[in-house]
């Protein structure tokens, strides 16, 4: 049954990215499945994507919380951001090395600058997160499906830029280091919603 709903989610994704373009390219497709993963860790944990328009923010991940006075559910006031990288494993440095703690990925400058933009905006409350989805390179392995489950290879790193940081004046990419522990569990969005208050 949860294997039926992902796929469905994931055809329904494919359609209207169809309807729009016609035809998808392996970058938007890369995309979608990685919009996908995050979004099934998310609902798995009671957590769902509100976004309507993508304004450099790839999804924006809210809380339903059970109302018991009235029996039903109600959003929370909480928020997080995610802007989402879809990245083939060839493109991440110090993935598979042991002996390393951070793998390195070369974001484009513009997407660095709208997570320094947004880390260092007065008042804000919703924190905007880079989820680095990593993909095998070899197409044939990004998802397999059988009777019994549904698989998604491979996975994804959160990125947060710390307050205070300063705009990059790269004419295209900023190296950046995430730790090997930033990896997304299962627990991922509860701590970072638990970080919120």
């Amino acid at each position: 049954m949860f294997s039926i709903s992902i796929i469905n989610f994931l055809h329904t994704r494919v359609e209207q990215k169809n309807n729009k373009t016609k035809r998808m390219t392996e970058t938007d497709i890369m995309e979608e499945l990685s919009k996908g993963y995050l979004e099934v860790i998310a609902n798995r944990s009671g957590y769902f994507n509100a976004i309507q328009r993508d304004y450099g923010t790839d999804l924006i991940i809210r809380k339903a919380k059970v109302c018991t006075t009235r029996k039903r559910y109600l959003t929370t006031g909480k928020a997080i951001d995610i802007q989402v990288k879809a990245v083939s494993e060839e493109y991440i440095y110090d993935y598979n090395d042991p002996h390393k703690f951070n793998i390195k990925y070369d974001l484009e400058v513009k997407n660095y600058n709208d997570l320094i933009d947004r880390a260092n905006e007065k008042g804000v409350y919703i924190p905007l997160i880079l989820a680095v989805f990593i993909i095998p390179s070899d197409k044939s392995k990004w998802i397999e499906l059988n009777s019994d489950e549904l698989l998604v290879r491979k996975c994804a790193f959160w990125y947060q830029i710390p307050v205070g940081e300063s705009h990059s004046n790269n004419s295209q990419s900023v190296r950046i280091e995430i730790p090997k522990t930033n990896r997304i569990n299962l627990d991922f969005y509860d701590t970072q919603f638990s970080a919120l208050d």
